[in-house]
């Protein structure tokens, strides 16, 4: 079984990395969405870090993980 997630990573004002998670995004998701999205959450203030406001993009991926479970 995969889990996938969608990690976006901003900088506050003191240049600190904050990283929000979305566990299964849309498959058919890409960059230019993703970009949009992030660049709303700054112009719009909805998120901050505990050093204050986002500022800017850092960088977004989406991680896949595998799981096996094990038969005990």
């Amino acid at each position: 079984m995969d889990k996938v997630r969608l990690e976006m990573d901003f900088l506050d004002i003191d240049g600190k990395r904050f990283r929000l998670s979305i566990e299964d995004p849309k498959e058919d998701i890409d960059g230019i969405q993703v970009e949009t999205a992030m660049e709303d959450i700054i112009e719009h203030n909805i998120f901050e870090s505990n050093e204050g406001d986002l500022s800017d993009i850092d960088r977004a991926r989406i991680v896949t993980t595998s799981i096996q479970e094990l038969a005990i």
